[in-house]
């Protein structure tokens, strides 16, 4: 499969969505739907190219929806579906390791899920990803003579 075969589902998905936050307050039952819709179009898109990370943490967000809206039900299915959302964002995290934003929405689906260990070990593990983030956005690479050189300033 080509590299660029997830992208028609990706934007369809992304179609999807924004469709369903236009309509979410009006009708939650159509944005619901919506937001199902999308989450197919975005597990196509992860089963069309598996090693793509924005592909699966989509697919992630797309359960996450689902999970609120259960939860906004008071569903019993609720944790479970934030599970579900929560495996879904390492299998991200497996694909972008670096990625402090991925690791800090397994640490939010964990704790939906009441898996409160593992949210933490999660949460700590983005921390520390983005503040290194941080760290490096603030610092000159080695062997420069200060932020704005050669760069235009």
């Amino acid at each position: 499969m080509s590299q660029d075969s997830y992208r028609p589902h990706m934007e369809a998905g992304n179609a999807l969505v924004r469709e369903a936050q236009h309509i979410a307050t009006a009708d939650f039952t159509q944005a619901r739907a919506l937001w199902q819709a999308a989450g197919k179009e975005f597990y196509r898109a992860h089963q069309a190219d598996p090693e793509q990370a924005e592909a699966a943490f989509r697919l992630a967000q797309a359960w996450m929806a689902e999970a609120h809206a259960l939860q906004k039900e008071e569903s019993p299915n609720a944790p479970v579906m934030w599970a579900n959302a929560a495996a879904q964002c390492e299998k991200a995290f497996d694909l972008e390791p670096s990625n402090g934003r991925i690791a800090m929405t397994a640490a939010s689906c964990h704790h939906f899920a009441g898996q409160h260990d593992a949210a933490k070990a999660w949460r700590q593990i983005g921390e520390h990803l983005l503040h290194d983030d941080e760290a490096g956005a603030g610092q000159a690479p080695h062997g420069s003579g200060g932020p704005a050189e050669g760069r235009g300033g």
